[in-house]
C-alpha cells in the first residue's frame, strides 16, 4: 500500500521556503555603541546609539548621562534599525568624554555619581536624575524612608493578625456559653500605613551634562591622550520653540474619557449637555522631527521640518494654589471656576451611575480626590476661557480658549439612516411586483 507522502511534502516544502524568505538579522559586528540616559522632559530612557543611527539627539538644559560601550551590532530588517545587543556583560569605552562646541571650545567631563529618582514609583509619574553629592543624599534618604515604610508595614499586618487572632478566640469561647464571657476585644481603630512608592536606583558613576541649545561633537580620549577610535559623533542639543497652557477636559458624563487640548490655536466645541472639569496643564511646543527622534533616533519615518507639536509637562504654577479659570461673553468676565478637588461618588443601586461631588476631607479620612480641576456649567453661555495664576490675578501666558456650542440632531432623527436600507429594499419589491403585473397583463392580451 502506497504512503500519503504528498501532502506531507508539500507542506514541508512550503514551511521551508517560508523559513528562507524570513528576514534574517545581518551578522553581528563590534563597534563603539554610545548608550545615554536622555529625557523628553517628563521621563528618563536609555537609548542606544549605534554609528548607524546618526547624531545624539538630547533636549537642552536638562542632565543627560553620557556612556559608551562596546557591543555586537546587527541589523533588522523588521524595523530597519540596527540593533546593539547588551544582554551580555560588555567592556566599557573607557576614558574622558569630551564635549566640542561651535567655536572649538574643548570641555571635559568627569565621571561623577548620578541616580535616577521616581517619586510616584517606577511607570507612575515623572523620573529626576540627580548628579553629585545630591544623588548620594537622595539615595541614603530613600533607604532610610523605604526601610522606615516596610517596618511599619510589617508593624501594622502584625497587629491586625493579633487582633484577627484575639477575636476568632473571643468567637470559639463564645460558642461554648461559657458561665462568665469576657468582653469581645476592641474594635481595630489603627489606620494602615501610607504605601511607599518611591523608587531610587543604585548611584553609579559616569559623565553627567546639560547643554545649551547647539551643534556639539561628543568624542572620548583615552589615558594616552588618544582619542578612542569610533568615539567622534555628532550631537544636537534643541530647545522649546514655544510655551502654553493646555486643558485635559473631562465631561461629566464621561470623565473617564478626557480629550486632549494642547494647541493654543485649537477650538473647543460642545453640545452644552453637560457639565465640563478643565484640567490645565503648561505644554510646550518643540520641533516634531526633532523631538520624535529623542527615543526614537533610527525611525524611518520622514516628518515635515515645519511640522511642530505640543507636548504636555508636570504641574508647575500653572496648578498653584489660587488658580482659577475665567469665563468669557463676549468682552467680560461673567464669572470664575476655582481650582477644585472632585471625587467620583457611585449612586447606590446603580451599575452605571455615579456623580462628580467636591471633595471635602476629613481629618481621619484616607480619600483622596480622583482629580482637581475647574468646573465649567453645560448650560452657561461661554464663549472662551483663559486661566488666572494664583492670588495674583495675572493672566497666564497663552491659556485661551474659544468654546463653540454645537447643536446636536434631534434623537429620532439619528435612526433616519438605518432606514434607509429598508426603504430601498420595499422600493426594489414593489417595482418588481408592478413589472410582474405588467407582464402578465400583457401576455394575457
Amino acid at each position: 500500500m502506497a504512503r500519503p507522502i504528498g501532502a506531507v511534502t508539500v507542506m514541508l516544502s512550503v514551511m521551508l521556503c517560508l523559513t528562507l524568505l524570513a528576514p534574517v538579522p545581518a551578522r553581528a559586528k563590534e563597534q563603539l555603541v554610545y548608550w545615554p540616559l536622555v529625557t523628553n522632559g517628563t521621563e528618563y530612557r536609555r537609548i542606544s546609539y549605534p554609528h548607524q543611527a546618526g547624531s545624539l539627539v538630547v533636549l537642552a538644559n536638562t542632565e543627560v548621562v553620557i556612556e559608551a560601550r562596546y557591543a555586537p551590532v546587527s541589523y533588522w530588517p523588521i524595523t530597519r534599525e540596527y540593533l546593539a545587543d547588551f544582554s551580555q556583560k560588555l567592556r566599557l569605552a573607557n576614558g574622558n568624554i569630551e564635549i566640542v562646541d561651535e567655536s572649538g571650545k574643548i570641555t571635559v567631563v568627569a565621571p561623577e555619581p548620578y541616580v535616577l529618582w521616581y517619586p510616584a514609583g517606577v511607570g507612575a509619574g515623572m523620573s529626576v536624575l540627580a548628579r553629585g553629592t545630591e544623588a548620594l543624599e537622595l539615595y541614603e534618604d530613600y533607604v532610610k524612608d523605604a526601610r522606615s515604610a516596610a517596618e511599619a508595614a510589617q508593624e501594622y499586618q502584625r497587629i491586625v493578625a493579633e487582633r484577627h487572632a484575639a477575636a476568632a478566640a473571643w468567637m470559639r469561647m463564645a460558642a461554648e456559653r461559657p458561665k462568665f464571657l469576657p468582653p469581645p476585644p476592641p474594635e481595630l481603630t489603627l489606620e494602615e500605613p501610607e504605601r511607599f512608592q518611591a523608587f531610587a536606583t543604585e548611584p553609579r558613576e559616569a559623565a553627567v551634562i546639560s547643554l545649551p541649545e547647539g551643534a556639539y561633537t561628543v568624542r572620548i580620549r583615552d589615558a594616552g591622550n588618544q582619542i578612542v577610535p569610533g568615539s567622534e559623533r555628532k550631537l544636537v542639543s534643541f530647545g522649546a520653540l514655544n510655551q502654553a497652557v493646555g486643558y485635559v477636559l473631562r465631561p461629566a458624563d464621561r470623565w473617564t474619557q478626557p480629550i486632549f487640548s494642547f494647541a493654543p490655536d485649537e477650538t473647543i466645541y460642545t453640545a452644552g449637555r453637560t457639565d465640563l472639569f478643565f484640567q490645565p496643564v503648561p505644554v510646550v511646543q518643540y520641533e516634531a522631527r526633532r523631538f520624535t527622534r529623542l527615543f526614537r533616533p533610527q525611525s524611518v519615518e520622514i516628518t515635515d521640518p515645519t511640522l511642530t507639536m505640543w507636548v504636555p509637562r508636570e504641574e508647575s504654577d500653572v496648578l498653584a494654589d489660587g488658580a482659577a479659570l475665567a469665563l468669557w461673553h463676549g468682552d467680560s468676565v461673567t464669572a470664575t471656576s476655582p481650582r477644585t478637588p472632585y471625587r467620583v461618588v457611585q449612586l447606590a443601586a446603580a451599575s452605571r451611575g455615579y456623580t462628580i461631588e467636591e471633595f471635602a476631607p476629613t481629618s481621619n479620612s484616607s480619600l483622596k480626590p480622583d482629580f482637581y480641576a475647574m468646573r465649567v456649567g453645560g448650560d452657561s453661555a461661554v464663549t472662551r476661557v483663559s486661566l488666572f495664576l494664583g492670588d495674583s490675578g495675572k493672566p497666564a501666558s497663552v491659556s485661551e480658549r474659544q468654546i463653540r456650542q454645537v447643536s446636536l440632531p434631534a434623537e429620532p432623527l439619528l435612526f433616519l439612516p438605518a432606514l434607509l436600507p429598508l426603504a430601498v429594499g420595499l422600493a426594489l419589491r414593489l417595482w418588481a411586483r408592478a413589472a410582474l403585473s405588467r407582464d402578465r397583463r400583457t401576455k394575457a392580451s
